[in-house]
């Protein structure tokens, strides 16, 4: 069985000893992982149907870890509707849109909170995501980084705030949300091309909308000021 580099990160995210529910668990790979490396001392894998669930249970099989998980670890639901509160210690959802992931954890904050720490990896809108965990709650712990693919694939991990509702420092379109400054903690090489894509799409971008003959100038100049701070961040990124 061969694994992606962002499976393999998503396992090292959780901390040793935790107990973990893997939310939209898929194939079940990463329970798999942390059972077998012995990281947690148990898994939930939580997911919205009879048949994805069958993916899991036969990873387990071919890992012949079957007797490593119980039957009550294998739960059919949506969300968080599968668990109780603070069943486990950690909370993994991955390879979800950052305005899903979101959507789950807002659906009962408390539950959400009760788990204590949050991995997730949104597939897009990261910067949705990162908006939301400010503004209701969450310090983000770390950023990471992981190639799956041509991606490079963002975990972020979450712990609950001191502070339940903070206004955010810019508008939740704000490129910062999407390209922290945080966002150095990452591998360099995979920083680099990430932040170099950006970089170079907002600069066609404008040159696009100079050659288009329209009056653009206001879109143009926030532009121009995405592209200096990405341009900063590539800088350091390089050092």
């Amino acid at each position: 069985m061969r694994l992606s580099k962002r499976i393999y990160a998503l396992a090292n995210a959780v901390n040793d000893g935790d107990t973990v529910a893997d939310i939209g668990t898929d194939h079940g790979y990463v329970p798999m992982l942390l059972i077998r490396q012995k990281k947690s001392p148990r898994v939930i894998m939580s997911d919205i149907s009879a048949d994805s669930l069958a993916k899991a249970r036969e990873t387990f099989a071919l890992c012949m870890l079957e007797d490593q998980v119980s039957e009550e670890d294998f739960r059919v639901g949506d969300g968080l509707d599968t668990l109780d509160y603070g069943e486990t210690d950690e909370l993994i959802i991955a390879g979800l849109g950052g305005h899903t992931i979101r959507s789950i954890l807002e659906e009962d904050e408390e539950k959400s909170r009760s788990f204590g720490r949050l991995v997730l990896q949104p597939r897009k809108h990261s910067g949705t995501l990162r908006y939301y965990l400010y503004t209701h709650g969450w310090d983000i712990e770390s950023e990471q980084l992981a190639e799956e693919g041509k991606f490079a694939c963002e975990i972020i991990t979450a712990v609950p705030s001191d502070s339940r509702l903070r206004e955010a420092p810019y508008p939740e379109d704000d490129i910062r949300w999407k390209y922290p400054e945080r966002l150095l903690e990452a591998d360099p090489l995979l920083v680099r091309k990430r932040v170099e894509w950006k970089a170079g799409s907002v600069r066609e971008q404008i040159e696009n909308m100079r050659s288009a003959g329209t009056d653009s100038s206001g879109i143009i100049l926030q532009l121009e000021k995405d592209a200096a701070y990405l341009d900063a961040l590539l800088s350091r990124a390089n050092k």
